[in-house]
């Protein structure tokens, strides 16, 4: 006595031989809408993103920097009147300096070198703390010596008691000569070291050490004020 084998499922096939999934996923790359959609979807990624990121706001502090007008290294009247409407940074040194201030004035030569693309938006400003001795000739021997853009760098002298009334009671920057030694007659300059940068309706923005990561988050926060609409960095009351 034999028994047959039970049948075993039966497989169909479409006329082309592929399965039916197959099929329809080919067909589906054919259609130039596919890789439409495709490239469409992959762009879209990076994009919302970037459009998401949201750009963090300027620092809180905004202090009025009371108005000036000292001289230039070319002898020219130049003061809050000629940077405003430009974001700008300060820093404070005398060119007969040994010590801090040579390292100071090649911080700032390379923040001209790194803000290049801010243009005339952006300004740097050198005060000398001994103009007695630092007059526009030697200040501006002193600007070739670093290579400074005279249009997008100054160098300024004057009066002491202008400079002192910018300095100390404007940006609040220690300046002034003690003694050498104790007990000695010869006199030596101090000031402050930080870096200070100011918005384009005259507002100290924030206080930056001369370092690396102070130049860092100065480029940074200058280049955020650069970039605001007009209005947005009104006086401070």
């Amino acid at each position: 006595m034999t028994t047959e084998a039970a049948p075993g499922p039966r497989t169909e096939t479409n006329p082309t031989g592929t399965r039916g999934g197959e099929h329809w996923f080919s067909a589906l790359v054919g259609k130039p809408w596919f890789w439409i959609l495709g490239i469409a979807l992959i762009i879209a990624g990076p994009l919302g993103r970037a459009f998401s990121h949201r750009i963090p706001p300027p620092p809180e502090m905004k202090i009025p920097l009371p108005a000036f007008e000292l001289t230039d290294e070319h002898g020219q009247p130049f003061g809050t009147e000629q940077l405003k409407g430009r974001v700008w940074v300060a820093d404070f040194v005398f060119t007969s300096c040994p010590t801090v201030c040579p390292k100071l004035t090649a911080r700032m030569a390379d923040i001209q070198h790194r803000s290049r693309h801010l243009g005339e938006a952006f300004h740097l400003v050198t005060f000398s703390v001994d103009p007695e001795n630092d007059t526009p000739e030697r200040l501006a021997a002193y600007a070739a010596a670093y290579h400074a853009n005279g249009a997008r760098w100054s160098f300024l002298t004057g009066p002491l008691d202008k400079i002192e009334n910018t300095v100390l009671r404007g940006f609040k920057i220690a300046m002034g000569k003690e003694p050498s030694e104790p007990g000695s007659t010869l006199m030596s300059i101090f000031h402050g070291e930080n870096l200070v940068l100011v918005d384009q309706a005259g507002n100290i923005r924030g206080y930056y050490e001369a370092n690396e990561v102070g130049e860092g988050e100065l480029l940074r926060v200058a280049g955020i004020l650069a970039n605001m609409p007009d209005g947005e960095t009104t006086r401070a009351p």
